[in-house]
């Protein structure tokens, strides 16, 4: 069979660093399957590409972002952002027609972003939530909402689920126990660190790593409460930040702040930590996944995804749910890590190339 070159243009949103980490294997698959990948957003998204896949053509697409409250819960912020939200889908979904035309793209990969589909070539709607969860006086809106999620969907020629099929899996109702589409594609566990061989834990040994990440101001308050914490530990401390370009600083003998986003840099360091405390972002569970380390996981207060997936994840046992309000130094002192289920990089490198030589052939 001869091999046709692809024009693939790849779209995360940037709502958090997630979105973007998670597309960098997928990317490197489609680079090396001999493809011309170009990848699409805001100015710092494309500086942590070009980072991590040194070469790759990088164009301005900015799509939305959002900034939490300090003080209303998330999920009411999240409503108050709706019609920017819808209004920014609009307009990408046409700007997308001159994108098209100029680069001569074949295929639009957009991870969360739905207004990013064309009638003229194939696109890809990659996401983890086929079920929007909603706070639990809510809670009847989320069979309401299927069939929304699913006209959305159907827009698309694939939607990439990033995830595994079966029981063993990280984001239980969101993806799991309900009707799938006929174009969905689980595409088995994103990690930019999931292919990473001989990855050994860094020259320092921490006995607390934190992992701050997701939209401001909730990312700098979670910090400030970790911090706190940290420096009446004992042992040496790191927090690492998001993808901020800042100096690394110390505040005390035993607590350091990094801010990098190199994933090997980060690899080393979580596996020298001896206890892992994050945000239950789903990239973040991912990867911390696929280097086999569990983490007390702290939701962002009303935010519904994470505090669904914190419950969840936490009731099969896999990882261990903090509160933000109640957190403290005996929080950490109390955590041990449970063991998490066994990864198969192969498994899900597998998905992930069965679901793209679909897409490209």
């Amino acid at each position: 069979m001869s091999f046709t070159k692809r024009n693939i243009l790849v779209c995360p949103l940037a709502w958090g660093a997630g979105h973007t980490t998670r597309m960098i294997p997928l990317m490197r698959e489609l680079v090396s399957m001999g493809h011309n990948v170009l990848m699409g957003g805001d100015r710092w998204q494309n500086e942590l590409v070009s980072r991590e896949i040194p070469g790759i053509t990088c164009i301005y697409f900015p799509g939305f972002s959002i900034r939490y409250s300090s003080y209303l819960p998330q999920y009411l912020k999240i409503i108050l952002s709706l019609p920017a939200f819808l209004f920014q889908t609009l307009k990408e979904h046409f700007i997308l027609g001159r994108v098209i035309s100029k680069h001569r793209i074949d295929i639009i990969i957009s991870d969360s972003r739905p207004g990013l589909w064309n009638r003229k070539i194939k696109s890809v709607l990659v996401t983890h939530m086929l079920r929007i969860p909603v706070p639990r006086p809510f809670s009847i809106l989320e069979s309401s909402l299927l069939p929304i999620i699913r006209a959305v969907i159907k827009q698309f020629t694939y939607c990439y689920v990033p995830d595994l099929p079966g029981d063993i899996n990280l984001s239980g109702k969101l993806s799991h126990n309900l009707r799938i589409p006929d174009n969905v594609r689980f595409t088995g566990v994103l990690s930019r660190f999931g292919g990473c061989t001989g990855i050994k834990s860094g020259k320092e040994d921490y006995h607390f790593v934190a992992i701050m990440s997701g939209p401001s101001p909730q990312r700098e308050i979670l910090t400030g409460i970790v911090s706190s914490a940290l420096q009446g530990a004992e042992g040496k401390s790191v927090i690492l930040g998001g993808p901020e370009v800042e100096e690394d600083k110390k505040q005390g003998d035993n607590l350091t702040f990094i801010y990098t986003s190199h994933a090997e840099e980060l690899a080393e360091k979580i596996l020298s930590g001896r206890t892992i405390v994050t945000r239950p972002g789903y990239t973040t569970i991912m990867e911390l996944y696929s280097l086999g380390r569990s983490a007390l996981i702290i939701p962002t207060p009303g935010q519904p995804e994470q505090e669904y997936l914190a419950g969840y994840l936490s009731e099969r046992g896999w990882f261990v749910k903090a509160e933000q309000k109640s957190f403290g130094y005996e929080t950490l002192h109390k955590f041990k890590e449970p063991v998490l289920p066994p990864y198969s990089h192969e498994e899900n490198r597998n998905l992930l190339l069965s679901a793209l030589k679909e897409l490209t052939d």
